[in-house]
């Protein structure tokens, strides 16, 4: 029952821990090293992205490595509208040559009453449009935005009981997770679009592939391709290693496929 949700606020149910100032001169673009999270791994809207990763060398204290499922929050925004400003996210799970860091700029969230608020929940009343409108309203800055865990704990909300936070996280992560393979598989539909464009419009694949099939003699421009092709069999692709991602489940040779299929599957492997 709605009746039973109580307002708290958020300092009522959770802390939130400031960063740490690690040094530049430890700073790298490229791996090897520590993974040094910034505001940049934050997404508009909330959750995790790792499309802008920095690596640190240096020492590290062990109170701010963090481990997979932390929950942290952006409390600096470069952005003008605030676009990650007080937005969350939950830290994934570490790879074997690097730890994620919990960088000044971020703070993380300490559950004080696990019997009162699930993490979860959390996430995504933190992603909610009341929850944004205050922290932008408070923030501080012009070009470059802050918030501060003080503000953040101030927000105001009505708590639904524990079974019922989990049921609203349960659905709304159900629902997270059929955009993402979505967005996934249009990224992936765009890529075979683009590769197929390419063979057809700019590589002349099937102009090459025909005039092989018909022993005509190949303009010296599509020299190259027409070597590929004559060397180019499945059997070959089965030996790569992208068998599995093209699709590779028989020793055929190529031109058995279907001509869109087979442009595919030869411009992933050109691709590499």
């Amino acid at each position: 029952m709605r009746s039973e949700w109580k307002e708290i606020t958020l300092g009522d149910v959770i802390d939130i821990k400031h960063g740490y100032a690690f040094k530049g001169k430890y700073f790298r673009s490229e791996p090897p090293g520590n993974i040094l999270l910034t505001p940049g791994n934050f997404a508009v809207g909330g959750g995790f992205k790792d499309d802008k990763l920095k690596y640190y060398e240096g020492p590290v204290p062990k109170d701010f490595v963090l481990t997979e499922g932390d929950l942290i929050v952006a409390m600096t925004d470069l952005s003008k509208q605030g676009d990650i400003l007080g937005l969350p996210a939950f830290v994934p799970a570490s790879g074997d040559n690097h730890r994620y860091l919990h960088n000044q700029r971020l703070g993380k969230i300490v559950i004080k009453e696990p019997n009162i608020i699930d993490i979860r929940f959390l996430f995504y009343l933190m992603c909610s449009e009341k929850y944004r409108h205050q922290i932008l309203a408070i923030a501080t800055g012009t070009t470059v935005k802050h918030t501060s865990p003080d503000r953040i704990k101030k927000f105001k909300f009505r708590c639904p009981p524990l079974p019922e936070q989990r049921a609203i996280a349960r659905i709304l992560g159900t629902l997270d997770d059929k955009i993402e393979l979505n967005r996934r598989m249009n990224e992936t539909l765009e890529a075979m679009a683009q590769a197929l464009f390419k063979s057809w419009f700019v590589d002349f694949d099937p102009v090459v592939i025909n005039a092989l099939r018909a022993g005509n003699s190949i303009p010296e421009k599509f020299a190259k391709r027409a070597a590929y092709y004559r060397e180019t069999s499945i059997d070959k692709i089965s030996r790569s290693p992208w068998r599995e991602k093209l699709g590779v489940r028989e020793k055929l040779p190529l031109s058995s496929l279907p001509m869109p299929v087979r442009f595919a599957r030869t411009k992933v492997m050109l691709k590499t």
